[in-house]
């Protein structure tokens, strides 16, 4: 008997596939909502010196520490905009359907791997923390890449949206674990901002995708923000919105480029279908 593959892209997916990922999306969607609303009022009880999710960020000061309110702000938009990948699963068009149950695996995967990363994170176990941290990456990266041409508000909830957090985490959780809070951290994170740039960057261009993009841009904004509030001499700040600036630039264009029908050097793009219908008076004329 073949084994199923629950990361393979399919046309269809049988019916005991789609009903389990009916019931494994939104159980593991509400346990990182329920989990990360208790862990930002409680701390854990079973270790000491454990702190709450924000509490904890606050705590630690390194030069890839975002604002709470603004990386909290994206957090819950992000998950609002999951449940409209849940409604993509229930949905009555079978194409969006299958387009949804293609990411399922990897989308469970990322809940589990928030989950995991929140009770590391609360706990002080940082290095645990940053082990999950690129296993999530990982899985975010295959997800991205193995499945293009998702609908939109599958791309930006289920793939675009953990990526780009995943990335910037991995750095701030680093720098937590490292105790990056002197001189020589500083310098180094001057230099691996631009890590996340060229990371994101790539990926807005080479698949034009602005979605990401924007993702970067909220992120990158807190991260700004927090470092010009934790010190106002200093490169990271400067470095942050400079970063932020190019990404929200990037993405604008290219959002400007796919709504007027352009390519990365607004050329007009042919349509295939749009092109055969022009000809067709001429190969009717030949004829």
């Amino acid at each position: 008997m073949a084994i199923y593959n629950p990361f393979a892209r399919r046309e269809t997916h049988n019916a005991r596939a789609l009903n389990l990922y009916r019931v494994l999306v939104p159980l593991t969607w509400a346990l990182v909502v329920i989990v990360g609303v208790y862990y930002s009022l409680h701390s854990p009880d079973d270790v000491k010196k454990s702190k709450k999710i924000w509490k904890q960020a606050n705590k630690h000061k390194t030069p890839f520490s975002q604002n709470t309110t603004v990386t909290g702000i994206y957090w819950i938009l992000l998950l609002l905009s999951q449940l409209s990948y849940v409604w993509h699963l229930f949905s009555k068009d079978a194409a969006v359907v299958a387009s949804a149950a293609n990411v399922a695996g990897h989308f469970i995967l990322n809940n589990l791997f928030t989950f995991a990363w929140i009770l590391l994170w609360t706990r002080n176990y940082f290095w645990g923390a940053e082990i999950i941290l690129i296993a999530h990456l990982i899985n975010q990266l295959s997800a991205y890449w193995r499945h293009p041409g998702l609908p939109t508000f599958v791309h930006l909830s289920a793939v675009a949206g953990p990526l780009a957090w995943t990335v910037t985490a991995l750095f701030w959780n680093g720098a937590v674990a490292t105790h990056s809070h002197n001189l020589p951290g500083r310098i180094i994170a001057n230099i691996f901002i631009w890590v996340i740039l060229a990371i994101g960057l790539f990926h807005v261009s080479v698949r034009q995708d602005y979605i990401i993009g924007y993702c970067f841009s909220f992120l990158t904004l807190s991260l700004a923000l927090r470092q010009f509030a934790l010190k106002i001499i200093a490169l990271q700040w400067i470095f942050a919105f400079v970063v932020f600036a190019l990404f929200t630039v990037t993405s604008l264009y290219i959002s400007s480029t796919k709504y007027y029908g352009r390519d990365s050097l607004f050329r007009r793009v042919a349509h295939p279908e749009a092109s055969d219908r022009e000809r067709q008076p001429l190969l009717n004329e030949e004829a």
